[in-house]
C-alpha cells in the first residue's frame, strides 16, 4: 500500500514529534508499506518527492491513504487535508494534544473556540482520528463531537549500547558520576509550562547525597531551568539524539514530573514520550501523574503523590528487569495503526 505521509520534519531525529514520526515511518516501512513525504531530509524509510506541489498531486493520484499529523497552526500540512478530502482520499489524522495547549502560546479563549469549530468540521470528515490517550479522545468526542477516534498510545524502543556519535567528554563524565553516586536519576525534556521544574529542583536538592541528577534540556523561549547549584546536578543542552539515548540508558531512574495543567479543560493528557522511553529501557520511572494503563502495567512504573514518596523511591528501590516483549515498542504502535488501516471503513 502507498501512503502519503504528511508529518513534521523528522529526519535527522531530534525529539518529540520527530521521534514519533521517524519510528512510525520506519516500522510501517518494515511492514511493507510504501511511504512518501514532501518535507525534511531524505531518510531510509520514506521516499521524498522532489517538488511539494507536484508531489502532493502525485500523492492524490497514486496513494491509497493520506496519513497526516495535525496541529492547530495555519501550516500548509494542515491545509492539505482539505484538498485530500475534496479528492475523496482515505485520510487518517493524528492529533496528539487538545486545543487548550494553545494557551501556552498566548492564544485567547475565543481563538481556541474558533480552532475547535474548524477542527470539528475537518476531522468529522476524515476516516479515522488517532490520538495517544483517553484524555485526548475525550476532548475529541466532547468538544469536537467526533465519533471516529481511536487511541494508539506512544511507544519506545530499547536503546542500543553504543557510543557512536557520543562525545568522549560525555562518556568520561558519566563514568565518573556513576562511580561517585549510588543512584543516577535522569530528567529529559523541554523547559515549558507543562513540566514541574520546581519539584525537579526540590528533589535534586533533597537527594544531594543519595543520587546524581542528569538533566537534559531543550530550551524554549520564556522558560528557564531553576537554579540548581548543587554538586549532584549535571545539566546538558544541545545534545544530539545518540547522546540523549546514551545518557538515559546509563541512568537507574527516570523522572516524569508535570504541573497541575489547570489551564487545560481535560487535565494532564498522558502524551509524554519520556515515560515510554524510560520504561522500555528498564529505568525505575517515577511520575506525579497516574499514567496510562500501558504505563501502569510496567513493573517499573511508580506513581508518587508527593516529594517524600519520591525521595523514598529514589533511595530504596531499584529497577527490575524483564523480557523484551514486556515493553511497548514502536513496532506495537505501527501494528495497531496497520490494523486500523485494514479495518472495514465506517459506513
Amino acid at each position: 500500500m502507498k501512503i502519503g505521509f504528511l508529518y513534521y520534519k523528522f529526519f535527522p531525529v531530534t525529539g518529540g514529534a520527530a521521534i514519533h514520526g521517524y519510528h512510525l515511518a520506519k516500522e510501517l516501512s518494515l511492514m511493507g508499506y510504501q511511504l512518501f513525504k514532501l518535507n525534511g531530509d531524505k531518510d531510509p524509510y520514506t521516499t521524498k518527492l522532489r517538488n511539494p506541489v507536484t508531489g502532493f498531486i502525485w500523492m492524490l493520484a497514486r496513494c491509497e491513504l493520506i496519513y497526516i499529523r495535525m496541529d492547530y497552526f495555519l501550516k500548509p500540512r494542515n491545509l492539505l487535508v482539505i484538498l485530500a478530502l475534496l479528492f475523496r482520499k482515505r485520510v487518517f489524522a493524528e492529533l496528539n494534544a487538545p486545543s487548550d495547549e494553545l494557551y501556552l502560546y498566548g492564544k485567547s479563549t475565543s481563538y481556541i473556540n474558533f480552532v475547535d469549530r474548524l477542527m470539528s468540521i475537518i476531522l468529522n470528515r476524515v476516516e479515522t482520528v488517532i490520538v495517544v490517550s483517553e484524555q485526548i479522545k475525550q476532548y475529541c468526542e466532547s468538544q469536537l463531537k467526533l465519533e471516529n477516534v481511536k487511541v494508539v498510545e506512544n511507544g519506545a524502543n530499547r536503546f542500543e549500547d553504543s557510543t557512536e556519535n557520543v562525545s568522549t567528554e560525555i562518556i568520561d563524565q558519566l563514568d565518573t558520576i556513576k562511580s561517585k553516586w549510588p543512584k543516577v536519576v535522569v530528567w529529559s525534556g523541554s523547559l515549558n509550562k507543562m513540566q514541574n521544574l520546581d519539584l525537579l529542583k526540590k528533589l535534586a536538592i533533597r537527594s544531594n547525597k543519595r543520587a546524581a541528577f542528569l538533566i537534559i534540556v531543550k530550551d524554549e523561549i520564556g522558560v528557564h531551568l531553576p537554579d540548581m547549584d548543587t554538586p549532584n546536578v549535571f545539566i546538558w543542552k544541545k545534545l544530539n539524539r545518540s547522546e540523549v539515548e546514551y545518557i538515559i540508558k546509563k541512568a537507574d531512574i527516570g523522572l516524569a514530573l508535570y504541573g497541575n495543567y489547570d489551564w487545560c479543560r481535560w487535565g494532564f493528557y498522558n502524551s509524554s514520550l519520556k515515560m515510554y522511553e524510560y520504561l522500555s529501557n528498564e529505568l525505575l520511572t517515577i511520575s506525579n501523574k497516574e499514567g496510562t494503563p500501558v504505563q501502569r502495567s510496567s513493573p517499573n512504573f511508580r506513581f508518587a503523590e508527593n516529594l517524600d514518596e519520591m525521595l523514598t523511591l529514589i533511595e530504596d528501590e531499584r529497577p527490575s528487569t524483564g523480557p523484551v516483549n514486556q515493553y511497548r515498542s514502536w513496532k506495537h504502535v505501527a501494528s495497531e495503526i496497520s490494523n486500523l488501516i485494514h479495518s472495514p471503513s465506517p459506513a
